[in-house]
Order: C-alpha cells, then sequence, then structure tokens
C-alpha cells in the first residue's frame, strides 16, 4: 500500500467530484437521502474502520451502479430504483464499503494521480467524437464513465464483507442473492435501452469483466452465508414495505428519465428534432429536473440560438443551483457570443464544481487564446489534452501560445503532434508552416 490512512482520506474527498458529476451529479430528496443514509451509517458503524469520514449520495442517472470512496458512498437512481426490498440495498453498500475497509478503494487510487482520474473519467465521453464539436459534445451528454476497476478477488472479499455486516443488522443475508439478481436484470434493462452489447468495449461490459459470472458468484455467496457465525434476523429481514413507500417517488421519476435517456441517445446521433420532442414530453411530466433543460440548452446552442440556450440553463439552475453541467452551458453561451471574460468567469464557477472536467479546461484555454492571454491558456489546454490527446485542434493552438511566449522546443512539440492527427484543417497548415520556419531555427 502507497499511502497512509490520511492520505486516503484526503484523495477520497479530492475525487469525489469527478465521481459525482460523471454520474449525472446528486438527486435530490433529502427525505430519502436521510432514510438510505442511516442504514449505511449502520454499516459503517459495523465495518472495520468505521473511523473513516463518509457521506450517502444518491447519483442522478440511469445507468445501474454503485461504489465508495473513503468519505463518499453512492449508489445510482437507476440501481436503486431497481430493488425490491430494504436488505437487497444493504446488501449493495455492504459490498461497496467493503472495497473501502479492505483498502481496495486505496489501492486503486495510489496508482492514479487525482488529476488523472478526473480528466480520464470526463474524456471518455470524447470516443468516438472526434470531429464532433468538442465543447458541445462534452457538456450535454453523459460520458462513457470510467470507474476504478477491482479485480475478481478484491470483489469476492467485498461480497464476503457485505455479507457479514448486513447479517450483523439484522438482515436476511440470504437476500445478498437477490441483490445480485437485480443487479443483472438492472444492467440487462439499461444495456438494452442503450443498445450496448456485452461483447464490446464499454462502461459496463467493462464493470461486468470484473465481477465472477453470476453463477459462480451466487454459489460463492451461498457460501459465505453458510460460513456466517450465529446471527438474528430482524421481523423478515427484508423490509419491502417501508422500502417501497419511501422509494415510491422516485421510482416514478425515473421512469420519466427513461424519456431523457433516449433524447440524449437522439442527441449524440445529431437527431435533434426527436430529442426536443422526447425532452419536452418528459417535462411535461416532470418540470422540475435541471438535466431536461440542460440538454435542451445544448440543442439550443446546436442551433445557434445562444439567447434561448442561456434561458435554458438559467431554468435548470433555478431547479438546482449548483448544476455543473448548466454552468459550462452558461460559460459557452459566452463563449461562442465572443464574450471571452464573461465565459472564463462561468467557466471557473464550473472547473470549482468538477475541478478535472475536459470542457471546461477546454473552453478556459480558448477563450484565454482568444484574448491572447497564451501564458493562461497553456494550462488549461494541456490538461484538456491530457484527457483528450487526439482533438484536432488543442495541440495546433497549444503551439501557437508556446512559440507566443517564446518557448519555441515546446511550440514545435505541439506542432508535430497537430500536423501527425490533423495535418488538413486549418491548424494543421499551419503548423506545418511554423514547423518548416521553426526547426531550422531551433536545430542552429
Amino acid at each position: 500500500m502507497l499511502i497512509s490512512e490520511s492520505q486516503e482520506v484526503r484523495l477520497g474527498r479530492e475525487a469525489a467530484p469527478s465521481m459525482e458529476w460523471e454520474f449525472g451529479g446528486q438527486y435530490h430528496d433529502p427525505a430519502l437521502e436521510t432514510y438510505l443514509g442511516s442504514i449505511v451509517k449502520q454499516i459503517w458503524q459495523n465495518s472495520e474502520r468505521s473511523n473513516l469520514p463518509f457521506r450517502f449520495y444518491i447519483q442522478n442517472t440511469s445507468l445501474p451502479n454503485a461504489f465508495a470512496l473513503p468519505g463518499y458512498v453512492a449508489i445510482t437512481r437507476g440501481l436503486l430504483s431497481d430493488l425490491d426490498n430494504e436488505a437487497q440495498f444493504a446488501a449493495i453498500m455492504g459490498h461497496e464499503t467493503g472495497h473501502v475497509m479492505a483498502r481496495h478503494t486505496a489501492k486503486r487510487l495510489s496508482q492514479v494521480t487525482l488529476q488523472q482520474l478526473g480528466l480520464a473519467i470526463g474524456g471518455v465521453a470524447l470516443a468516438g467524437e472526434k470531429h464532433a464539436d468538442t465543447l458541445l459534445t462534452i457538456g450535454a451528454i453523459g460520458s462513457g464513465l470510467v470507474l476504478l476497476k477491482y479485480s475478481r478477488s478484491q470483489e469476492i472479499q467485498s461480497d464476503r464483507l457485505g455479507v457479514k455486516y448486513m447479517s450483523r443488522l439484522g438482515y436476511d443475508p440470504n437476500e445478498a442473492l437477490s441483490a445480485h439478481k437485480a443487479l443483472e436484470i438492472s444492467v440487462s434493462n439499461y444495456m438494452k435501452l442503450q443498445r450496448l452489447s456485452r461483447s464490446k468495449d464499454n462502461f459496463m461490459s467493462n464493470i461486468l469483466s470484473t465481477h465472477p459470472r453470476t453463477k459462480v458468484r451466487l454459489e460463492e455467496i451461498q457460501a459465505m452465508i453458510n460460513d456466517l457465525p450465529p446471527y438474528t434476523v430482524t421481523g423478515d429481514g427484508k423490509f419491502k414495505g417501508r422500502f417501497q413507500k419511501n422509494l415510491r417517488r422516485i421510482k416514478d421519476i425515473n421512469k420519466i428519465y427513461f424519456l431523457y435517456d433516449k433524447a440524449e441517445n437522439n442527441y449524440k446521433k445529431g437527431k435533434y428534432n426527436i430529442a426536443e420532442q422526447q425532452l419536452q414530453k418528459a417535462i411535461e411530466l416532470n418540470n422540475r429536473q435541471a438535466p431536461f433543460y440542460n440538454l435542451l440548452g445544448f440543442l439550443r446552442l446546436q442551433q445557434k440560438k445562444y439567447s434561448e440556450a442561456g434561458a435554458q440553463y438559467k431554468k435548470a439552475l433555478t431547479t438546482d443551483p449548483g448544476f455543473q453541467p448548466s454552468i459550462y452551458g452558461l460559460g459557452l453561451v459566452h463563449y461562442f457570443q465572443k464574450e471571452y471574460r464573461p465565459a472564463i468567469t462561468e467557466f471557473k464557477k464550473s472547473l470549482k464544481l468538477y475541478p478535472g472536467h475536459p470542457g471546461t479546461h477546454f473552453g478556459i484555454g480558448k477563450s484565454y487564446f482568444s484574448l491572447h492571454q497564451y501564458q493562461k491558456a497553456i494550462k488549461h489546454l494541456k490538461s484538456f489534452a491530457g484527457a483528450v490527446p487526439d482533438n484536432p485542434e488543442v495541440h495546433g493552438l497549444t503551439g501557437i501560445c508556446y512559440e507566443n511566449t517564446g518557448n519555441i522546443g515546446p511550440a514545435i512539440s505541439e506542432y508535430r503532434l497537430q500536423v501527425k492527427i490533423a495535418p488538413n484543417t486549418e491548424l494543421g497548415i499551419h503548423a506545418k508552416k511554423r514547423l518548416a520556419a521553426l526547426e531550422p531555427v531551433l536545430k542552429k
């Protein structure tokens, strides 16, 4: 282990914003958070390192998943809505808590820097989107979502810990089996909705690849249950009634998000009219969801209707004042209208919420570039290039910045990358000319 417990806590705290915003931001329902958070608190208090800080979150995405960091325990709206009872929730949260207690998370975090983590997560959004407008793509859609992957042995160890925790709290540990089945069904339904294949390289197939096969895993969990020391089940050990009562609202809202998910997919495909129709239907059913207005804002940006886009972002922020994608969107509204200083102001607000957001770094870098503040632009352009090294313009822009600040060597390196990636664009042609002029000078 390369890091101490205090470093582990700090890394968890610093990684949390990247995780939060790549998983849709928080789903806001204080009563539901309190109810579910009290269960997670009991699990945490019965774990091996109960001294570690934690806070429970519901992530506002249909993607079925759960994860934990020191100080941050979360489950997605999509997975939560597919669970049947409290014991299943306890099993999943116990499993994720187990990753933290066994220091699996610390081991993974110790192998990457926080900058790499945030940029790697956000950069996946642009896979296969090299010819799209980067700024519009990365702000409007959910990314491919990269999460820390665990080995098969680590998953099995977390299963064992999760079963132990739930049995200590009076839950029927056999519900760990039904929780795993519920997760499998939730994943399958999501992949059908998103038209994803398990055979292809995508987020869900990567997650599944680290988990033992269902039949084997269920047999192993059953063996773990059989090996438990004596335990007492409280009531029926499931508590389905109170769970379903508390989750009635989120389950209803989750169904409306199916329309939003379809709209998001159509946005990705450039089917903007269909996407807007689906979004309007979703808003008719529930007009208090910030992501709905945010995606409408990006549709308006695609149409170059900047004032209308700004109005949609402001509606999103009225619903959720800290909604980072719409703060980023307001930055884009200013940027595309060549209002670079107000754009930088909004982008910096976005960066405070999500320090590793590649689109925001690119927006700030391009804004400073347009203001001829080349030294300030370099930092943000380089951060973006770390996430999306094959972007067709970032290296050319960075090369110009370096050249204008007198750094000829780095300028040449960036120009060479530009020519390699996109030689026939305007920036590529400029890079070729500058290389012809600068390389002989450098050799002297």
